[in-house]
Parts: structure tokens; sequence; C-alpha cells
């Protein structure tokens, strides 16, 4: 029955199509023949009737029309992916060509004919056909003067209203209105109501929402009338959102109670109109008074959604969660459809992911409260999304963790880290179960004060889960430690078993667990389970490295240690000297606590004043000692040294001594130089010069400060020069006498030296000295150092020799006659006596008692010779006159000479009183009535503290 009732409509279908078909040839033909006539018409008048060319473009126009209508019926019966890739113009290439006909008469008119009384009809025509061609700009153009240049009323309505819907299909409504005003003024045809309906549009977009709503209402009424086109549904579509944007929501409920229409849908289809053209405020509202009035639980639920999509639009994450809330209450009363739980999921997780977003930046970290509030909404939504999406409850649960972890809410974070764990291996999926445990890790690393047995509980998953890996190295370590902290002895053990197997190779980590578990075994004095370790250890349960077994082994023998400490706090000597004895003979003691015995064996020794065994255990413990070790107990060896020395142990002083500097050779230390100059002059008091060469070259290897090792070689050539061994003497010598530390010192040994020789004539020896001697004098006065009083006396005698030699040249100058020759000897005699007197200042500079009494006594009596040969010299053959003329000219300068030598002695007899000078020359300048003599040895003898020689 259906397929013959289909047959049927199809039939008349085809029936109806071939009538309208036949209808448009005949009227086509008719407006051939009209156009024919038209045509010969027009030619015989040479085309200068504007009325048969208007006419022509009028038939064109018709003819353009009709065959569009048979060309989109052709068109749009070929199925739609063909006619896609078709090229539409080919479809319509005679109806373009009708309508090209009728704008190329029409633009003949407009140039030819510009007073035409038609030229309105012209230009309408022009503007329809841009219209229909979809060229809004030019069809506006011919709308807009056939508006101005028509006498015609109906063709100027006909365009004003042409123009306004131009206008208002480019959304210039401003324009559009008065048009559409000034037609619809004019004319009441079936399209009013239409053409009402735009201009109400019009209004509503420029916001003049009173007129927008009072045209709707015109048009709506006269919608009843079947005199107009009915556009009463349109206009119950629409209103609403014309009272909603002029916020006169209450009329528009009116409205559609009058009409007796549900308003709520109608406002809610506002709300979403409003919400297409980003009027969000408004949309709101409308929402609101939907929402307000609604009573169907449906209905509110579809209101709910559409709020929901409308606060995320324009961020307003409050109200979106005020509204979520709603939804979720009616997604557990199962009031959801499936589009609606997918919008309803689609927001949660996106509204979500935006807080998160924004908890992570630096946007909000100032202002804390902010924060955590969005942080808290990110996690509600994530907790709804984990029921209302449970097959993936494992990723919600975990962004849960995220969000608080980001936000520092760390406790939180674990617990939602720890449910997605769970969940994950509830699931059996992988890819969150990671996560959510380097989460958890995460979490306990960045968390003050954290539940041990939270860490217990996610290393303990973790090593069974991934018992190998470069995370899990640290994880067993942790987990280690954790049940330390708990004071699970036993279950600590077992990680170590663990870890032992899983990472065989890697001793450093097994050695740091045993230390631990070790060290509570000493605390507790359980010996057997230190021997058990070591036996674990040897039998290779656990590997550690050989240095650390060897430690291992020490600590049974550390522990004996203690316990003779104890002893020797409590001041028991003997038990703690029995007891270093035994850890010494002990086969089993290790090499490092034989060294501390033997140490504490020294000490011990020592406070009981035996210096037979405080030597033998010093040496023997630093004979073992390493070079850091024996510094940490620098002070007990060279007080033992020290010790040793008192009591006249000599030998085994600078023994001790020595061998402490051999071992702390490399390092810089002031005990060094002690120890090396102790041992250096302990080994000369003893009359081994051979062991202090020793340490001199000790301390030459050792880096001891050059100052110290010449000191000791200058001790050595004393010792040498007491032993009388020369060659030896003269070697040290000749290696101090450069050394700065030594200019005035070595001039006695110099002078010594060279006198030695002179004794066997060994004149370049003796010259070869007499330079070092000159030299090393000068070195020290430049230096300021003091020089001894013997060097002094000696580089005196040297100079006072200089003035010897000078007073015999004095001495051989005679005074003769004639006069000139006599002036002449005279001013020779003065010169020397200048001469003399430089070299008896540079005498005296030297400092020398010797040196400053002689030079001014050899001074005085040249002085004093000089000046009496002038006065008592009288020139032979020569009358009275004449001598005494001379005797008044020379004699005043005898007199200056005598007076000098008599200041020259008042000057030696300060300088004697001054200096507090001890010199057998002293005599030659007292006054006494008899005259005290100072005499003197070169040679002396030093005693030591005994008083032996």
């Amino acid at each position: 029955m259906k397929i013959i009732s289909l047959i049927i409509l199809i039939s008349i279908n085809l029936s109806l199509a071939d009538r309208i078909d036949d209808r448009r040839n005949k009227i086509i033909k008719i407006i051939n023949e009209e156009l024919s006539e038209v045509q010969r018409l027009n030619g015989q008048r040479n085309n200068r009737d504007p009325n048969l060319l208007l006419r022509m473009a009028e038939l064109n126009l018709e003819k353009a029309r009709l065959w569009k209508e048979k060309e989109n019926k052709d068109f749009l019966s070929i199925p739609i992916k063909k006619r896609r890739k078709l090229n539409k113009k080919r479809y319509f290439r005679q109806s373009n060509k009708y309508f090209n006909e009728a704008n190329r008469l029409c633009r003949r008119i407009t140039k030819r004919f510009k007073g035409f009384n038609k030229i309105g009809e012209v230009y309408y025509i022009l503007g329809f056909n841009a219209k229909e061609s979809n060229n809004q700009n030019l069809a506006a153009k011919y709308l807009y003067r056939a508006t101005k240049k028509s006498r015609n009323s109906q063709t100027k309505v006909k365009s004003q209203i042409s123009l306004a819907e131009v206008n208002y299909n480019q959304k210039r409504y401003r324009k559009a209105i008065p048009l559409y005003e000034s037609a619809l003024s004019k004319y009441n045809d079936k399209w009013w109501t239409k053409d009402s309906f735009n201009l109400a549009w019009s209004y509503y977009r420029v916001e003049k929402y009173s007129k927008a709503i009072s045209k709707m209402l015109d048009v709506y009424k006269r919608s009843s009338n079947k005199k107009y086109i009915d556009m009463s549904s349109q206009v119950e579509r629409d209103i609403g959102l014309f009272y909603a944007s002029a916020n006169r929501v209450n009329d528009g409920i009116k409205f559609y109670k009058k009409i007796g229409i549900n308003f709520t849908d109608q406002l809610l289809r506002v709300a979403l109109s409003l919400i297409s053209q980003g009027k969000y405020t408004k949309a709101n509202k409308v929402l609101y008074q939907a929402e307000k009035y609604e009573k169907r639980k449906n209905k509110l639920l579809e209101i709910n959604i559409e709020q929901l999509v409308l606060y995320e639009k324009f961020s307003k994450f409050n109200n979106h969660q005020t509204a979520a809330r709603k939804i979720y209450v009616y997604f557990k009363e199962k009031k959801l459809n499936d589009s609606q739980l997918k919008t309803f999921k689609f927001q949660l997780a996106k509204v979500a992911a935006i807080l998160q977003k924004q908890v992570v930046s630096k946007t909000y970290k100032r202002v804390p409260k902010v924060r955590f509030a969005k942080a808290n909404q990110a996690i509600e939504y994530f907790e709804y999304l984990t029921v209302l999406a449970a097959n993936k409850r494992d990723e919600y649960n975990y962004l849960k963790a995220e969000t608080a972890f980001a936000t520092g809410m760390k406790t939180r974070a674990f617990e939602y880290y720890k449910k997605t764990f769970e969940t994950s291996k509830s699931d059996n999926k992988k890819t969150f179960l990671v996560r959510s445990m380097n989460g958890m890790i995460a979490s306990l690393g960045a968390k003050k004060g954290t539940n041990v047995v939270n860490n217990i509980y996610v290393f303990e998953e973790y090593i069974s889960r991934w018992p190998k890996g470069k995370r899990a190295k640290d994880i067993y370590s942790r987990l280690f430690r954790s049940y330390l902290s708990q004071n699970e002895y036993n279950k600590a053990k077992s990680v170590l078993e663990r870890y032992s197997v899983a990472y065989r190779k890697d001793y450093k980590t097994q050695e740091a667990m045993i230390a631990n578990l070790m060290d509570i075994d000493r605390k507790a004095r359980d010996n057997k389970k230190i021997r058990a370790w070591i036996t674990d250890i040897d039998n290779k349960k656990y590997l550690v490295s050989t240095k650390y077994a060897r430690k291992l082994k020490e600590l049974l023998t550390t522990i004996q240690i203690e316990n003779v400490q104890t002893e020797l706090n409590k001041g028991n000597k003997k038990v703690a000297l029995v007891g270093y004895h035994k850890i010494i003979n002990d086969p089993y003691s290790t090499k490092r606590s034989k060294i501390n015995a033997k140490y504490n064996l020294a000490a011990l020794y020592f406070e009981l004043n035996d210096t037979i065994n405080a030597s033998l255990w010093a040496n023997s413990a630093l004979d073992e000692m390493s070079g850091k070790d024996v510094l940490k107990f620098s002070e007990s060896f060279i007080t033992i040294s020290n010790f040793l020395f008192t009591s006249l142990s000599f030998k085994k002083s600078s023994e001790l001594s020595e061998k402490y500097v051999t071992k702390i050779c490399k390092y810089k230390r002031k005990s060094k130089r002690t120890a090396l100059k102790n041992s250096a002059f302990i080994y000369l008091a003893d009359g081994n010069i051979s062991g202090a060469e020793r340490m001199v070259s000790l301390g030459k290897k050792c880096r001891v400060r050059s100052s110290v090792i010449q000191l000791i070689e200058y001790e050595i050539m004393k010792e040498y020069k007491e032993q009388k061994n020369w060659v030896r003497y003269e070697y040290y010598i000749n290696k101090l006498k450069d050394s700065k530390n030594y200019y005035p010192q070595i001039i006695d040994e110099l002078i010594y030296a060279k006198e030695l020789h002179q004794k066997f004539n060994n004149v370049n020896k003796v010259k070869k000295y007499n330079t070092f001697i000159w030299r090393n004098y000068y070195r020290a006065k430049k230096a300021r150092r003091n020089i001894s009083m013997s060097s002094l006396d000696y580089i005196a005698k040297i100079k006072l020799i200089e003035m010897d030699n000078l007073v015999a040249k004095l001495n051989l100058v005679r005074f003769e006659f004639p006069e000139k020759v006599f002036a002449k000897r005279q001013k020779l005699k003065l010169d020397l006596l200048s001469k003399l007197t430089s070299v008896a200042d540079e005498i005296q500079a030297i400092g020398s008692g010797v040196g400053i009494v002689q030079s001014f006594k050899k001074l005085e009596l040249s002085y004093l010779k000089v000046s009496e040969e002038i006065l008592n010299f009288t020139p032979r053959g020569k009358s009275k006159e004449y001598i005494k003329a001379f005797k008044n000219d020379f004699n005043q300068v005898g007199s200056q000479i005598k007076l000098a030598a008599k200041e020259y002695r008042s000057e030696a007899i300060r300088a004697i009183n001054n200096n507090e000078i001890l010199n057998v020359d002293n005599i030659l300048f007292q006054k006494n009535p008899i005259p005290i003599q100072y005499i003197g040895n070169d040679v002396f003898s030093l005693m030591d503290k005994g008083g032996n020689k």
C-alpha cells in the first residue's frame, strides 16, 4: 500500500513538473514574440526611443528569471557529490546571457538618455540584477539612484525595499532603517510582514529595543490576517530575545503566557541565541529567569547545563562550580542523557584543566587563598570525573594528586597518589601505576616530618614491582633507614639481604647498611653478632671492600681497646698495660689496633718514668704509623723526646725526634722544625756530628726553613772547630759565609781561619779569607747587624796599621829652609794629618774599643809632634827681625795644631767614659796619680751547666 502511494505521489510530482515546464515555455514564447516586435520597432527608430530600450530590458529580465528557474531545477537535480565538482557558471549560461543583455540595454539608456522620465525603472533593473548576482555594492549603488530618480511611486518603493535588503544583508542596519520605514509607510502588500520583520531586527541590531519589540508585536498581529505572509512563528522564536536584550524578561514571559507557549523553553532558546552572539551577561540573566520559573527537573537540568557552558565561556568559575554541583546531583539521580553527560564531563575536564594550569603558574603565587580555592575546585571536579568516567578514574585521581602537590598540599597529594596507585593496581593499568608511584615518592621527599609508615608502604610497594633500576638503589637505602628509625632491626636486615641479591656488586651500599646494623650491635656490646657479620662477609654472603672487611675485623679489637681504656680511665694502669700487651700479641688484632696499643703503651710508660719502654714503644708506634696519624699525636711524641733528654738518654731522645721528623716530612708544621733542632743539638751534645749532619740532610729533604738548617750547620761548624777538624771547619765556613743570617757571626770564624793559615804561611788562603772578612763586615754593617767585639777589634787593628803607615810618612817629612821648601813641607804634613784624621774617623766608626783608644792616641801624638816641630823650628842665617816675623806667621799654625791634639785627647776620654771601654791602652789617657791598666786574654773557655770545661 505504501509503495502504491509513493508511486502515485511520484506520478503527481512528475505531472506537476511537466505542467510547470510547459507553462514556462509558453510564457517564454510570448515574451519572445513581444521582444521580436519591440526589437523591430527599435530598429526602425535607430535605438533612439528609450521606452523601447527599457521594454526590451524588462523582457530580457523576465526571460532571465524564467531560465534561471529551469537552470536551478536542473542543477539541483544533480547528486551533491557530483555537483560540488562542477562549474556552476556552465549551468547558468542562458539566464546570465539574458541578465547581461538587460544590463547592457539599461546602461545604454543611462548614458544616452539621462533625462528619461523612467530612468528610475532603469536603475532599478540594474540594481535588481546586481543583487541577484550577489554584487551587493553595485546593487546598492544602482538601487540608491533608483530611489532618487524614480518618478513612479511603485518603482520607488520597490527600490527602497531592495536597497534596504541590501543594507540589511550587509549589516548596515542604520542605513536600512529609514528605507524600510519610508517604503512600509507607503505600501501594504503581503510582503509587509516579512519586510517589517527585517525592520524589527534592524532596530534590534542598533539597540532600539522598544521599537524592535513594538514592530515585532505589529508583525505578529498582522500575521493572523491571510492578506499577509504569516511570520508569527518567527516572531514567537525571536521576540523573547528582544525582551531579554531590553531587560524586559518579565514582559516577555507575559507575552508567552498570553499566547499559551511554555515561556521557559523560549527563555532557554533566547539564552542560547544570546550566547551565540557573545552577549554572555544578558544570556546569564535570561537563564537565571528561566531557572527561577522552571519547575520541571529535566528542563532545570537543561538550564543548568547551559549555565555551565556559559560560565566557562566567560570564566565565571565560582558560578560554574555552583552549576556543576547541581548537575552532579541530577547525575546521581540518573537524570542526564548521553549528550548532557558528555557535555558535563567535557566541561568539568576543561575547567579543571584551566584551574590546574592557573594553580601551577606564577600568577596566583602571591595570593595563596585564591590559589588554594582554585586548586580545591579543580580537585572537586576531578573527584566528580572519577565517578562520571569510571574507566579513567586512575587518571583523574592522579590529576587530583598533581594539583594538590603543585599547591603545596603534600599530605593530600600523597593520599591522592596512593588512591591512584591502588586503583591502577586493582584495574591493572600500568601508566598511572608508575606515575602515581613517582608522585608518592616526590611527596615523601617534599614533605617535612613525613610519616615513616607511609615511607615504608611506598618503598615496599616500589621494590616489590621494580626490584632493580637506578631509582630502586635509592629506594632500598631509604627503606632501610625507615626501618632503622622504627627500631625494626630484622626488617632493616631483610632490606640488606634483598639489596645484596639485586645489586650484588654494589659493595659500598652494602657496607653502609652493615655499618648501621653493626653500630647497633656494638652499642649493645653484642660480640656474637659482630663475629656473625664477619663470618657472613668471609663466606661472601655480603660483598664489601677489602678495606672495610679489614675494618670489621678491627672492630672486635677496638672493643678490646675500649675495655682497656675503661680500665685506664679508672686509674688501673697495670691492668691497662697488660691489656695493651695482649692486643699486641693477639694474632687476630689488626695492624691499626696494634699501633694504637703501642702508642698507648709509650704514653703509659712515660707516665711511669720508664725511659727504656717509653722509647721502645714510641719508636715502634712511629715505625708503623702514617704521617697523618703521627701529626695527631705530635705533642705526645715531642713530650716523650724531651722526657728522654732530661733523663740523660740523649741518643734515644735524638733518634726519636729524627724518626718523628722523617714521618711528618711532607707536612708543614712548626713541630717539625722544633723536633729537627732538638735532634740535631742533642746529637751534637752527645758528640755525634754525623747524626747532626744527617738531620741537616733530612731538614733539606723535608723543606724545613733554611734559617733552621743554617743554625744547625753553624753549630756543626763550631763542633768541628772544637775538634780541630780544619777541613770540615773550613767547609762550613765557606757554606755559611754568604748566608744573610750569619754575616756578622761568620767574621770571627773567617778571622780564625785566616790566622790559622798565617801560621802555616798559606799566603793565598790568607788573602782569600781577608777578602771574605771585609766583605762580610760591610754586609753586616749594611744590614745593621751586631758584630762581635773581637771582630770589630780585628777590623780596627787592620785600619790602625794604615794609621801607623801614615804616621811613619809624617815622621819622614822634615822642615827645612828656604822658605818655599818649608811651606811646601808644612802643606805636606798638614795633608798627611788630614788623611790620618779621616782614617781615624773610619776606625772610630767601626765601634771597637781598641780602635777608638788607639786611633785617638795616634792622632794626639801625631798632632803634638807636628805642632812642636813648627813651634821649635828657627831658620838659620836670618836676621832677628826676619825670625820674629817668621815666628809670628807659623807659630799660630803650630798653636792651632797643638790645640787640636788637646781636643783629640778630650774626645778620647769622653769616648772611653761614654762607651765604658775597657782596654789596656786606657792608661794612656788617665790622669790618676797611679794609672790603672786593664789586662785581658783572648783565649777563653766555656763551661757547661755542671761547671765542666
